[in-house]
Protein backbone atom coordinates (compact mmCIF):
# COMPACT_ATOMS: atom_id res chain seq x y z
CA UNK A 1 0.00 0.00 0.00
CA UNK A 2 1.48 3.17 -0.70
CA UNK A 3 1.24 6.21 1.50
CA UNK A 4 -1.72 7.74 -0.46
CA UNK A 5 -3.71 4.75 0.08
CA UNK A 6 -2.88 5.45 3.96
CA UNK A 7 -3.95 8.82 3.98
CA UNK A 8 -7.28 7.73 1.90
CA UNK A 9 -7.78 4.69 4.46
CA UNK A 10 -7.39 6.87 7.29
CA UNK A 11 -9.84 9.23 5.91
CA UNK A 12 -7.06 11.93 6.30
CA UNK A 13 -6.75 14.53 3.25
CA UNK A 14 -3.94 14.72 0.78
CA UNK A 15 -3.31 17.54 -1.11
CA UNK A 16 -0.29 19.02 -3.26
CA UNK A 17 0.99 20.16 0.47
CA UNK A 18 0.97 16.95 1.64
CA UNK A 19 3.07 15.75 -1.35
CA UNK A 20 5.40 18.47 -0.89
CA UNK A 21 5.80 17.82 3.18
CA UNK A 22 6.45 14.05 2.18
CA UNK A 23 9.24 15.00 -0.17
CA UNK A 24 10.93 17.80 1.37
CA UNK A 25 10.20 17.36 4.99
CA UNK A 26 9.15 20.13 8.05
CA UNK A 27 11.35 21.84 10.30
CA UNK A 28 10.73 24.66 12.54
CA UNK A 29 11.71 25.24 16.35
CA UNK A 30 9.13 22.58 17.62
CA UNK A 31 8.87 19.71 15.04
CA UNK A 32 10.79 18.01 13.00
CA UNK A 33 9.90 15.42 9.58
CA UNK A 34 12.36 14.10 7.51
CA UNK A 35 11.67 13.63 3.66
CA UNK A 36 9.47 10.52 2.55
CA UNK A 37 8.76 10.42 -0.03
CA UNK A 38 11.67 10.42 -3.25
CA UNK A 39 11.27 12.86 -6.90
CA UNK A 40 9.91 9.69 -8.90
CA UNK A 41 6.94 9.36 -6.91
CA UNK A 42 6.32 13.47 -7.00
CA UNK A 43 6.61 12.58 -10.61
CA UNK A 44 4.27 9.72 -10.88
CA UNK A 45 1.57 11.34 -8.57
CA UNK A 46 1.70 14.32 -10.30
CA UNK A 47 1.49 12.50 -13.71
CA UNK A 48 -1.18 10.42 -12.88
CA UNK A 49 -3.35 13.83 -11.63
CA UNK A 50 -3.17 14.91 -14.67
CA UNK A 51 -3.98 12.16 -16.55
CA UNK A 52 -7.38 11.75 -14.39
CA UNK A 53 -7.90 16.30 -14.72
CA UNK A 54 -7.39 17.14 -18.28
CA UNK A 55 -8.78 20.21 -17.63
CA UNK A 56 -6.26 21.47 -14.69
CA UNK A 57 -6.07 25.50 -14.82
CA UNK A 58 -3.65 25.86 -12.53
CA UNK A 59 -0.30 25.91 -14.64
CA UNK A 60 2.32 25.29 -11.94
CA UNK A 61 0.69 21.53 -11.86
CA UNK A 62 1.24 21.54 -15.52
CA UNK A 63 4.82 22.72 -15.39
CA UNK A 64 5.18 20.47 -12.48
CA UNK A 65 4.14 17.48 -15.36
CA UNK A 66 6.26 18.77 -17.65
CA UNK A 67 9.34 18.78 -15.81
CA UNK A 68 12.08 15.56 -17.32
CA UNK A 69 14.52 13.62 -15.24
CA UNK A 70 17.46 13.86 -13.64
CA UNK A 71 14.86 16.54 -11.75
CA UNK A 72 16.27 19.87 -10.13
CA UNK A 73 14.46 19.33 -6.55
CA UNK A 74 14.81 23.18 -6.13
CA UNK A 75 12.20 23.66 -9.00
CA UNK A 76 10.19 20.68 -7.63
CA UNK A 77 10.17 22.08 -4.14
CA UNK A 78 9.44 25.90 -5.64
CA UNK A 79 6.16 24.62 -7.73
CA UNK A 80 4.71 22.65 -5.73
CA UNK A 81 4.87 25.73 -3.30
CA UNK A 82 3.28 27.15 -5.83
CA UNK A 83 0.70 25.27 -6.17
CA UNK A 84 -0.72 24.88 -2.79
CA UNK A 85 -0.15 28.64 -2.27
CA UNK A 86 -1.56 28.50 1.27
CA UNK A 87 0.63 29.85 4.37
CA UNK A 88 0.46 27.83 7.06
CA UNK A 89 -0.55 24.73 5.93
CA UNK A 90 2.92 22.89 6.11
CA UNK A 91 2.36 22.88 9.83
CA UNK A 92 -1.24 21.34 9.23
CA UNK A 93 0.25 18.45 6.73
CA UNK A 94 3.14 17.98 9.11
CA UNK A 95 0.52 17.09 11.82
CA UNK A 96 -1.02 14.52 9.10
CA UNK A 97 2.15 13.14 8.14
CA UNK A 98 3.01 12.03 11.72
CA UNK A 99 -0.83 11.12 12.47
CA UNK A 100 0.41 8.09 9.22
CA UNK A 101 3.47 7.36 10.58
CA UNK A 102 2.43 6.93 14.32
CA UNK A 103 -0.67 4.76 13.32
CA UNK A 104 2.38 2.79 11.19
CA UNK A 105 4.71 2.07 13.88
CA UNK A 106 1.75 0.36 15.96
CA UNK A 107 1.24 -1.58 12.82
CA UNK A 108 4.27 -2.31 12.46
CA UNK A 109 5.98 -2.90 16.19
CA UNK A 110 2.55 -5.29 17.14
CA UNK A 111 4.42 -8.78 16.03
CA UNK A 112 7.60 -7.77 17.83
CA UNK A 113 8.67 -8.49 21.48
CA UNK A 114 8.51 -6.11 24.02
CA UNK A 115 11.99 -4.90 24.31
CA UNK A 116 12.17 -4.35 20.57
CA UNK A 117 8.89 -2.63 20.16
CA UNK A 118 9.55 -0.08 22.87
CA UNK A 119 13.82 0.53 21.74
CA UNK A 120 11.43 0.63 18.13
CA UNK A 121 9.04 3.47 19.52
CA UNK A 122 12.13 5.70 20.83
CA UNK A 123 14.08 5.48 17.63
CA UNK A 124 10.93 6.56 15.71
CA UNK A 125 10.34 9.44 18.51
CA UNK A 126 14.30 10.41 18.23
CA UNK A 127 13.96 10.55 14.77
CA UNK A 128 11.27 13.25 14.73
CA UNK A 129 13.37 14.99 17.21
CA UNK A 130 10.87 14.51 19.92
CA UNK A 131 8.41 16.58 19.80
CA UNK A 132 6.92 18.04 22.89
CA UNK A 133 3.28 16.57 22.07
CA UNK A 134 4.62 13.45 21.72
CA UNK A 135 2.85 10.56 23.63
CA UNK A 136 5.87 8.95 24.91
CA UNK A 137 8.68 9.13 27.66
CA UNK A 138 12.23 7.81 27.12
CA UNK A 139 12.71 5.74 30.03
CA UNK A 140 14.60 7.39 33.00
CA UNK A 141 13.43 10.84 31.64
CA UNK A 142 11.04 13.01 33.63
CA UNK A 143 10.06 9.89 35.49
CA UNK A 144 12.42 7.13 37.44
CA UNK A 145 11.23 4.19 35.57
CA UNK A 146 14.44 1.31 36.01
CA UNK A 147 15.15 -0.49 33.01
CA UNK A 148 13.61 -3.08 34.41
CA UNK A 149 10.37 -1.39 34.64
CA UNK A 150 10.35 0.12 31.24
CA UNK A 151 11.09 -2.59 29.38
CA UNK A 152 8.68 -4.80 30.54
CA UNK A 153 5.21 -6.25 28.41
CA UNK A 154 2.51 -4.11 31.11
CA UNK A 155 5.09 -0.95 30.06
CA UNK A 156 4.58 -1.76 26.20
CA UNK A 157 0.52 -2.00 26.97
CA UNK A 158 0.42 1.21 28.54
CA UNK A 159 2.42 2.96 25.95
CA UNK A 160 0.62 1.34 22.76
CA UNK A 161 -2.39 2.38 24.65
CA UNK A 162 -1.07 6.10 25.26
CA UNK A 163 -0.55 6.15 21.54
CA UNK A 164 -3.55 5.00 20.41
CA UNK A 165 -5.42 7.79 22.71
CA UNK A 166 -2.85 10.01 21.07
CA UNK A 167 -3.86 9.01 17.45
CA UNK A 168 -7.98 9.47 18.30
CA UNK A 169 -7.16 12.94 20.15
CA UNK A 170 -5.10 14.04 17.31
CA UNK A 171 -7.28 12.81 14.31
CA UNK A 172 -9.79 15.08 15.33
CA UNK A 173 -7.25 18.35 14.42
CA UNK A 174 -6.52 16.37 11.11
CA UNK A 175 -9.61 17.27 8.93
Amino acid sequence: MNCIDEFKKNNIPFSWNELKIGRFGYSDNEFYLQGILDNEFVMKYTLDYLSKTENETNSYVWELGSLFSPYDENEIYKLLDLIEDYDGKDLISYFRWRWILVNNLLNKISDKDHVNALLEISEFWLDLKSPLDMPYQYQGVENKLTPQEFYTEEHLSKVISDHKKWLDDEKKKLK
